[in-house]
């Protein structure tokens, strides 16, 4: 009778052990799940979907420091108009980036910057860069009437004498005919074209005439539980890569693509 009992004991010590490790093995699993990263698609250089692949300076990066963290991931292509609300209702878990504000840290978490970008001014030759838009007053200052910078150089820079540009590819070759001075671009947009397609034509901007920081995303909330893990760790390989040069070399490859 003891000997019998001590067999069940033992078969319940077993199958108590097993049921443990098949836990933590679940666990694991769920631990490792891939997280769901939306972008804006397209827009390039900082991400697209090019032959059915996400690609680009942003997604190359956040790739790069998800995979140092250790974090498996799957990017998830949205439209710009989608991005937010998406994030919002659960069906991505984070996205890989988007410019940070006041009104979006009420519902957003933010890493730290991955790039800075902004409208930036791109000059004629023999006219000096500037990060000041102010600096070209008088001057003529192209940019497509359709893009978010038009209306804001109208509002905040009277000074300038503005004119549609119609289109990038446009507006640079206003520049270059000499019927503006002054390209007024997205920085990173406007710095590939400009060295992909106009290399040594034009006086390239070091940053941006009003800073926009660019930082991966996740849903704000009373209690974030994992989102704030991911952040965290986020922030620890990104300042890791940042410091060994890694993100630098990322950045500077889609610029000179």
């Amino acid at each position: 009778m003891v000997s019998r009992v001590s067999g069940v004991s033992r078969r319940k010590l077993l199958l108590a052990a097993a049921a443990a490790i098949a836990g933590t093995r679940m666990s694991s699993s769920r631990a490792q799940e891939a997280v769901r990263i939306g972008f804006d698609n397209p827009f390039a250089p900082f991400g697209s979907v090019i032959d059915g692949e996400p690609k680009g300076m942003l997604i190359e990066l956040v790739a790069a420091v998800l995979k140092h963290a250790g974090q498996s991931f799957v990017f998830v292509p949205l439209l710009l108009e989608q991005s937010e609300k998406a994030l919002a209702e659960g069906r991505v878990d984070a996205l890989a980036w988007k410019g940070v504000s006041l009104e979006r840290e009420k519902t957003m978490s933010f890493s730290a910057p991955l790039v800075m970008t902004g409208g930036a001014a791109f000059t004629r030759p023999g006219l000096a860069p500037s990060t000041n838009l102010r600096d070209f007053a008088g001057l003529t200052v192209v940019t497509p009437r359709s893009g978010p910078l038009y209306a804001q150089i109208a509002r905040d820079y009277p000074e300038v004498k503005l004119r549609d540009g119609i289109s990038y590819e446009a507006s640079f070759e206003a520049v270059a005919a000499g019927q503006a001075d002054v390209a007024a671009l997205n920085l990173q947009v406007g710095l590939q074209m400009a060295n992909r397609r106009y290399p040594g034509k034009f006086g390239l901007p070091a940053g941006p005439y009003v800073p926009v920081p660019l930082a991966f995303a996740v849903k704000r909330a009373v209690n974030q539980g994992g989102s704030t893990v991911l952040l965290r760790a986020f922030d620890e390989s990104l300042a890791q890569l940042r410091a060994d040069g890694s993100a630098a070399r990322i950045i500077d490859k889609w610029l000179h693509a």
